[in-house]
């Protein structure tokens, strides 16, 4: 069978803020899975890769894919990199000398703009599961870094019987992000209805939030991640 390697990759501005969607091939989404219910059906190594103290969810389990099957897999990781770099032609926004991304966790005190070439790349800084059943959710909340970004590994089926049955504003299982507040002629947030696959790329300070869904039995797993720019002060 042959493996389709093609990432295509759409930029979303439904506000200020950019949002990097692609989808993801599937057998890196079968890799991911594989791993994770691997760690799942070993309660002891579920508990040492525990990661649930350090994030927001009020979620049945978070833990922390450890770095050497990051970097086996290594595919991901790639994809992450891409996008990673992606966002930074996204956020020229047609100009072509200086990039607004003065806020970088690794960017010297007081830097307003920074030239393209001084940033050398990205280090992934943190990489986990989200396993989430009926009933759990996500409450409003940011990440740490700069870029952060989810991948949809599996998704309930009974998601869209739950669709059918909402009368108003159907959100079961969806991600909404949000940035400021309401005005006249100008949307502040875009809610999402994930499928397995999907993945997306937001500056790390865009607060977002995944709603609860009711079909017992059935798992949403996500992967969620954090990365840091690396600059180099020398070519600013």
């Amino acid at each position: 069978m042959t493996k389709n390697t093609k990432i295509d990759i759409h930029t979303l501005m439904p506000f200020g803020p950019i949002i990097l969607h692609a989808a993801i091939p599937m057998y890196v989404v079968d890799n991911y899975n594989k791993y994770c219910d691997k760690i799942m059906a070993n309660k002891k190594q579920l508990k040492k890769q525990d990661h649930s103290q350090n994030l927001a969810g009020n979620v049945r389990s978070e833990f922390f894919i450890d770095d050497k099957f990051i970097k086996e897999e290594k595919n991901l990781l790639n994809i992450v990199n891409l996008m990673a770099q992606r966002m930074l032609i996204a956020d020229n926004r047609g100009r072509e000398d200086e990039v607004s991304v003065g806020f970088l966790k690794n960017a010297p005190a007081t830097t307003m703009k920074i030239l393209p070439g001084a940033i050398t790349g990205c280090d992934l800084v943190s990489l986990w599961c989200v396993s989430q059943w009926a009933g759990d959710f996500n409450p409003l909340h940011i990440h740490s870094g700069d870029l952060s970004g989810v991948l949809y590994l599996k998704m309930p089926e009974g998601l869209k019987e739950e669709y059918e049955k909402e009368d108003h504003h159907a959100a079961v299982g969806d991600i909404q992000f949000i940035a400021g507040t309401p005005q006249a002629f100008s949307r502040n947030n875009l809610k999402v209805k994930p499928t397995v696959g999907d993945f997306y790329v937001f500056p790390a300070w865009l607060h977002h939030t995944v709603y609860p869904f009711r079909t017992k039995n059935e798992e949403r797993r996500s992967l969620a991640f954090n990365i840091v720019y690396a600059v180099d002060e020398n070519k600013l």
